[in-house]
């Protein structure tokens, strides 16, 4: 059963909204997105609206060759931008019916949750604006509220509906395509986690702030962001993640001092990320960074924990003058068949070391890690044998590598006298 939720003053605008659809340029960012991961974010949310889709069939005039475009799209293998243009034609077909179909329709159907609502969560349905802003008013001890895969949305609820919501913590937005504006969410005061996800159209030209103040955790991924997106201050911001994003080439954020956890991944426009050095940060990852300048993290100072997947980007790091290496360091996702650590930095301060899906086949000398407790060995399937360790050892943890865990089996395997005292 597909739920359709509507309210009056929407059932005349579908010629406005088939503009704002033009306006937004959706099927260009949705191809700026592709390109980002290959399309498999956007190949895996056209399987649930091939569903919902095919279930609308009936009351829309359109016929079927879009729906049909859409399921054998995934099965073609030829030229890759000639199959992503299609899927995503195929997909702006069928939506500009399904607006069509709401905004024809005679009759409405307001959402309205009963008012002791803690928790909201809204997946594959039909919402429209108007009635999203019906069903949040008043909920004055909501919580958390999670929106998915809503092709109807353009904009959250205004300040007036949104500054009721003085209980709400939590918000999670995932895929939904079409919305272009967080509305008045500065006003939810009491916000302190969000999470947006695959919703290429968001508009962050006017930098971070549409975000409240009270924010204390930002996670984005696959979306657009603008090269301003962090100009304005967010006070309590401790935790931010951005991965799968297209982003302009530079991103200043030191002025986030009160900032404690950065995870980048997958940013293959950034260059330059400036103001690092004004950071004190408990804990960083930079996952496949690949075009980040190496002047910038040479500013880096972490005191926590350390994740990267480039060895070069992680040696440069560890050359930086009067840098004190992490508690815990991991090598992640690294391509490299063989690695060496920059013979300089002092280790003594490490105790946890992982290495973790990576494709190296064998591990240097360890015994620089003088203070080493704890090694973690996961998914590496290259690796066949240990180095040597240093005496500190308690703990090995050995997963998903197979030829090393045949090599660490007593009695007589190549590794078990390395470890036979732990």
């Amino acid at each position: 059963m597909l739920l359709m939720f509507t309210c009056n003053d929407e059932l005349e605008k579908h010629d406005q909204r088939e503009n704002n659809m033009i306006t937004y340029n959706l099927k260009s960012w949705l191809c700026s997105m592709w390109e980002a991961d290959s399309g498999s974010k956007i190949r895996k949310v056209l399987l649930s609206e091939h569903s919902s889709l095919k279930r609308l069939m009936i009351l829309m005039d359109a016929g079927i060759s879009h729906l049909q475009t859409i399921e054998s799209a995934f099965e073609t293998e030829g030229d890759e931008v000639l199959v992503k243009e299609d899927i995503i034609n195929a997909w702006m077909c069928c939506h500009e019916e399904r607006i069509r179909l709401i905004c024809t329709r005679n009759i409405s159907l307001p959402l309205v949750p009963p008012s002791g609502l803690s928790r909201l969560d809204l997946s594959s349905c039909i919402i429209t604006d108007g009635a999203l802003a019906v069903c949040l008013d008043g909920l004055t001890l909501l919580r958390r509220l999670s929106l998915k895969e809503i092709m109807t949305l353009t904009t959250l609820p205004s300040e007036d509906i949104l500054q009721q919501l003085t209980k709400l913590q939590y918000l999670r937005i995932k895929s939904c395509w079409c919305l272009r504006s967080l509305g008045g969410l500065r006003a939810a005061t009491c916000l302190s986690t969000i999470h947006l996800r695959n919703c290429p159209s968001l508009d962050f030209t006017c930098g971070s702030g549409f975000l409240p103040l009270s924010l204390e955790t930002l996670d984005i991924r696959h979306c657009v962001v603008a090269a301003d997106f962090f100009n304005n201050d967010l006070p309590h911001l401790k935790h931010l993640d951005m991965s799968w994003c297209r982003s302009s080439s530079s991103m200043l954020i030191g002025h986030l001092t009160s900032l404690r956890r950065l995870s980048l991944g997958n940013l293959h426009d950034l260059c330059f990320l400036e103001g690092l050095s004004s950071l004190q940060l408990g804990g960083a990852k930079f996952m496949h960074v690949p075009n980040l300048n190496m002047k910038f993290i040479s500013q880096l100072r972490v005191q926590d924990y350390l994740y990267v997947s480039s060895l070069v980007m992680l040696n440069h790091m560890l050359s930086a003058e009067g840098l004190t290496v992490p508690r815990t360091l991991a090598l992640a996702e690294c391509k490299e068949r063989s690695i060496s650590f920059d013979e300089s930095a002092d280790f003594s301060s490490v105790n946890c070391l992982s290495f973790m899906d990576c494709e190296i086949s064998s591990l240097p000398d360890l015994k620089c890690f003088s203070c080493l407790r704890t090694l973690r060995i996961v998914r590496c399937p290259n690796i066949s044998f240990l180095p040597d360790l240093p005496s500190s050892l308690q703990c090995i943890i050995i997963r998903g590598s197979k030829l090393l865990q045949k090599s660490c089996q007593l009695p007589d395997r190549e590794s078990w006298p390395k470890i036979e005292h732990i």
